[in-house]
């Protein structure tokens, strides 16, 4: 409230302290930053602010400065009634060498009165000075700002100040664990190549902990480091090791929730992290997905909407509604294509902008702007995985089998798996099934999985789809002994997941999709192209189609028939029209290039 808006810094400043010193009591749950600040400056009804926030009291407060007095308000409010819990004003003699000193003596004093009445019973726990340096922290301050927005010309800049900070104080640990950060986010929103994201990383996150051996950032910062380098134990343990530490912070919530091996662990996590903080754009992304996983599509759409609203432009915000655009119920692929562009424009160094906008690519048949994420996610980020998913689909949808061939052998010396591991069985039988390799499958199954020809296993040994796969291997041969009996098994276990027994109007899409395998293995023409039917227009689940129609196998039998393809091509008119209005928004707005060609697969 100064004349010169000169203490916004130290305000700012004020604040994290109290939110780290609140976040580590356990019984108190503290709103998270990014919903915290959400409201600075603003005089709104505290009412309506705790109810946004899901809390029952709200701590206020204001700084003014005068010459070389300061004066410090601060008052806890109960939201249901707007009652004044308590309220103090400290009046102190400002001096930039005092400066943690207030800071120490106003976090203490609001924690013990919060403590008392509050939490009566609870010891006050101590501030821990993160630096003597009155300009360090400032870096710091202004630092930490800037990663909030994760835009990539702002973490390099924030990169820059904790190092200005470094060399003030270069005891300083918590802005080695936040460069460390600083550097992850590089990675996934900005250009840095990896081999150098990976070492300045762990060149400070090494110093982080000789200096401090119980700083919960630079856990936090060890456990994404872990993440990239695919060593999933190691950051389960880090990040949980920094959840500890740091119990309130919702974005650890998040990371750690992407560590753990329990589903349901991760989803209270990520709950937990959106009531925290629900202004924050990563956390509204995680819950809503969680709630449209589970079908729950008007809670996940509000959400949505109201992550635009609090960031309306923010990249992720805009993915998130390009993924739920691109499915059920919409299934307007022409808005989730323009949103995702719109998404890789904004963060164009975004690695998961560049995927989605691929992935999008491919349903509307613009392999020009695949080949072009292709090319740009090698130049960043030549070794990752998803890359490699990203090839063999690639290759899949243009039947190019040798090159699918050379990524799955890339893939099995990536992840350094066994030739029997579950999870090679589908790729493979994707690509010798697709590539008319029927003979090669067979000896593929019988070298590695010889307990599926003599069904000698028990029924979740594996995935229902590689049973269902199996017996198409068979069925093809001509060797009904196995093949029958393998697609018994397949719809006795998809039939027994059917909540309601196979009713195509109340089944959700997923176990539609394998009672159409089920169907299919069945020889059941009618029931097939009802499921499909309902999936694509009544559901509007479009997203994929080509991989789980035209390159799917189980389907072979029915793919020449008239009824099939007169389906298949009112389906393809319907994806046309959404083509059509994806490159009249292109070439409105100068992107389209006349020598793109559009491609259709030839189904």
């Amino acid at each position: 409230m100064s004349a010169d808006n000169d203490q916004e810094y130290f305000s700012d400043g004020l604040t994290e302290e109290l939110l780290n010193v609140l976040a580590k009591v356990e019984e108190l749950q503290v709103a998270g930053r990014t919903s915290s600040f959400q409201y600075k400056g603003q005089n709104l009804d505290l009412r309506k602010i705790g109810k946004a926030l899901g809390v029952e009291h709200v701590l206020e407060g204001s700084i003014r400065k005068s010459g070389n007095q300061i004066r410090i308000t601060a008052q806890l409010i109960k939201t249901e009634d707007g009652f004044h819990i308590w309220s103090e004003t400290y009046d102190i003699k400002y001096s930039a060498n005092d400066l943690f000193k207030i800071q120490d003596l106003i976090s203490q004093k609001v924690l013990l009165e919060l403590e008392i009445r509050l939490l009566p019973e609870k010891v006050a726990q101590m501030v821990k000075e993160l630096t003597d340096n009155v300009e360090a922290y400032d870096d710091y301050l202004k630092a930490t700002q800037l990663l909030a927005n994760r835009k990539a010309n702002e973490i390099e800049k924030a990169i820059e100040l904790f190092g200005q900070a470094i060399e003030k104080d270069p005891d300083f640990a918590a802005a080695y664990a936040k460069r460390a950060i600083a550097y992850n986010l590089l990675n996934v929103f900005g250009n840095i190549d990896r081999d150098e994201m990976m070492s300045n990383m762990r060149r400070n996150i090494d110093r982080a902990l000789i200096l401090d051996g119980d700083l919960g950032w630079a856990y936090a910062a060890l456990g994404e480091y872990h993440k990239n380098a695919d060593n999933r134990e190691e950051a389960e343990i880090a990040l949980s090791k920094a959840h500890l530490l740091i119990p309130g912070d919702p974005e650890i919530m998040i990371w750690y929730s992407q560590a753990v091996d329990s589903w349901k662990f991760s989803e209270e996590l990520i709950q937990r992290a959106y009531e925290t903080d629900p202004f924050s754009a990563l956390a509204i992304y995680f819950y809503a997905k969680i709630l449209y996983d589970y079908d729950e599509f008007d809670e996940a759409f509000e959400l949505m909407e109201k992550n635009l609203e609090y960031n309306p432009e923010n990249s992720l915000a805009l993915t998130l509604k390009a993924e739920f655009m691109r499915d059920q119920p919409f299934g307007k692929l022409d808005e989730s294509f323009i949103l995702a562009y719109q998404a890789y424009q904004i963060e164009p160094g975004n690695l998961t902008y560049k995927f989605n906008l691929a992935e999008i690519s491919f349903d509307m048949g613009f392999f020009f702007l695949v080949d072009q994420m292709r090319e740009e996610i090698k130049e960043i980020y030549p070794e990752n995985f998803s890359l490699l998913e990203l090839d063999f689909d690639y290759y899949l949808y243009t039947e190019q089998y040798d090159s699918m061939q050379v990524v799955l052998t890339q893939v099995v010396d990536y992840l350094d798996l066994d030739a029997s591991d579950y999870s090679l069985f589908e790729p493979h039988m994707t690509l010798y099934l697709n590539a008319g390799k029927v003979e090669e499958a067979k000896n593929y199954i019988e070298k590695n999985y010889p307990d599926i020809p003599k069904l000698e296993f028990e029924s979740d040994a594996y995935y229902v789809e590689d049973i269902a796969y199996s017996s198409v291997v068979y069925q093809k041969l001509g060797i009904d002994d196995i093949a029958a009996p393998l697609i018994d098994l397949s719809c006795e276990l998809i039939i027994g997941d059917l909540e309601y027994e196979g009713d195509l109007k109340k089944e959700i899409v997923q176990d539609l999709m394998d009672y159409m395998d089920c169907a299919a293995l069945k020889k059941d023409k009618e029931l097939l192209l009802s499921i499909l039917e309902e999936i694509h227009f009544e559901r509007r689940s479009i997203a994929n189609i080509y991989t789980f129609i035209d390159a799917n196998p189980i389907l072979d039998f029915v793919k020449e028939e008239r009824e099939f393809r007169e389906l298949r091509d009112r389906m393809e008119t319907d994806i046309d029209g959404m083509r059509e209005n994806a490159i009249t928004w292109m070439k409105d707005n100068n992107y389209w290039q006349e020598e793109w060609v559009i491609f259709k697969p030839n189904y």
